[in-house]
């Protein structure tokens, strides 16, 4: 088999988010302080992967990461967007308590979703518009939030006042990942990128495992 820039970094991103998710439940090693360095290299290799970084690219990329950000800034600060939360200290250096690297994440989880959606509807006569692949996209965006909230204060990520998750965090999910995503769609991102299914994968099954496997582990002891 022929090593292939998708293929090396296919196998980096396996044994990173593996280690990451036995280490953490089934050796008890503290690894959610080395998130923002996850983060990083997952985005080193996503954009490596990236067929064609021109303009809109560009454009795209700093328009979610820094509206990704300012969203979280206010957010914290007024508690009217996702609800009341603030951050804990495992996602790495803080401005104005919030931390950059939360930026990356949003930019992260809106392509990979956004190449998913396009890809899988390019071949529907009924479904490959702007709408339908936003709405697709800003779903699967909702569904991998949904398992990081459960584990986000056990990882030091976030916390919520009174320990819930309110329903306006979902949505507001919802409508900001849809807006990115009419983005990408609008500006014609290239979508050749099979490390993006693979990395939102990985990243779904690693949250999957931080909620299911203690259970399971807990239960056959």
């Amino acid at each position: 088999m022929k090593l292939t820039k998708t293929r090396i970094s296919i196998f980096i991103l396996c044994i990173l988010y593996a280690v990451g998710l036995f280490g953490t439940v089934f050796l008890g090693l503290d690894l959610m302080h080395l998130t923002a360095v996850n983060l990083i290299i997952s985005a080193f290799l996503l954009f490596l992967n990236h067929v064609n970084i021109d303009l809109r690219f560009v454009l795209y990329a700093i328009i979610v990461f820094v509206c990704g950000w300012l969203l979280e800034w206010a957010g914290v600060e007024t508690g009217k967007i996702f609800g009341q939360y603030f951050y804990g200290n495992n996602l790495g250096y803080k401005l104005l308590d919030v931390p950059i690297i939360i930026g990356i994440n949003w930019l992260l989880l809106n392509y990979c979703s956004s190449v998913i959606a396009t890809r899988l509807f390019a071949k529907s006569a009924k479904l490959n518009s702007w709408l339908p692949k936003a709405t697709l996209a800003a779903l699967l965006m909702v569904l991998v939030d949904i398992f990081i909230e459960q584990v986000a204060p056990t990882c030091d990520f976030w916390y919520w006042k009174n320990q819930t998750v309110p329903m306006q965090n979902y949505t507001a999910w919802f409508a900001f990942a849809f807006a990115f995503s009419y983005l990408f769609q609008k500006l014609n991102i290239h979508s050749e990128n099979k490390l993006a299914t693979w990395l939102y994968g990985l990243m779904l099954t690693f949250f999957v495992g931080l909620n299911v496997l203690p259970i399971l582990f807990s239960g056959m002891n």
